[in-house]
């Protein structure tokens, strides 16, 4: 089931190809559901996760002042962020206790593998930058490049993203609360563009409840 989900990806991208040289229209939509789809077939709380950072990413870009454009964008790139992940072998994505140093090598190819993916499916490839540097800090130590300069729907992403890991319970950690996680990211200054903490910050004092209760129901994104 696992194989048949990654071959599946492969497969649209092949019609995709053969489609794009025939000049027949694939939407985009369309595009994104196939994927959406075989990431939660394949690891679910990947799945969830993706949708929990793209409504925070959403929000964040809306606190920025970002136009509808680049909001519909941050979002669309947020949902896609983790898909890479369907190539990362399921005994390491799913492995309950921390990874080995091999294992997180393996790991951190997925920003590349989703990146790969979204560039041969064209009508998605816009989205490219979000997904290829959404690992990627502000002081170099990210993955898989170690840039410093890094577009703006990518360090919007890498925020939520990092936000909503720490508040969620991993199989070899509990779960940390809102305030301990913005403090974390807040120490982290020379990662994390602080504006972009700030704007979260706001969010999640302004979403407070929703946030309990997504709490409440394991994580699960209402």
């Amino acid at each position: 089931m696992k194989l048949l989900t990654v071959i599946k990806i492969y497969n649209i991208i092949l019609i995709v190809e053969k489609r794009g040289k025939m000049k027949m229209n694939y939407n985009e939509e369309k595009l994104m559901s196939h994927l959406l789809i075989s990431l939660r077939n394949y690891h679910y709380e990947t799945y969830k996760h993706s949708i929990r950072v793209a409504k925070l990413s959403y929000n964040v870009a809306n606190m920025m002042r970002l136009n509808m454009k680049e909001k519909i964008t941050i979002y669309k790139g947020a949902l896609l962020h983790d898909i890479g992940k369907v190539m990362i072998p399921i005994n390491i994505l799913a492995k309950p206790d921390k990874l080995t140093e091999l294992e997180y090598d393996t790991m951190k190819l997925h920003p590349k593998y989703g990146a790969d993916m979204l560039e041969a499916l064209t009508p998605l490839a816009y989205l490219t930058p979000i997904v290829l540097y959404h690992h990627e800090r502000l002081d170099g130590t990210g993955y898989p490049y170690g840039l410093k300069i890094i577009p703006f729907g990518s360090q919007i992403v890498a925020v939520c993203d990092s936000f909503d890991a720490m508040t969620n319970d991993r199989q070899y950690r509990k779960a940390k609360s809102t305030i301990e996680a913005i403090r974390d990211l807040r120490e982290c200054d020379a990662k994390y563009n602080q504006m972009l903490v700030s704007a979260l910050e706001n969010v999640v004092k302004t979403n407070s409840q929703i946030f309990e209760k997504e709490t409440k129901n394991n994580g699960i994104a209402i």
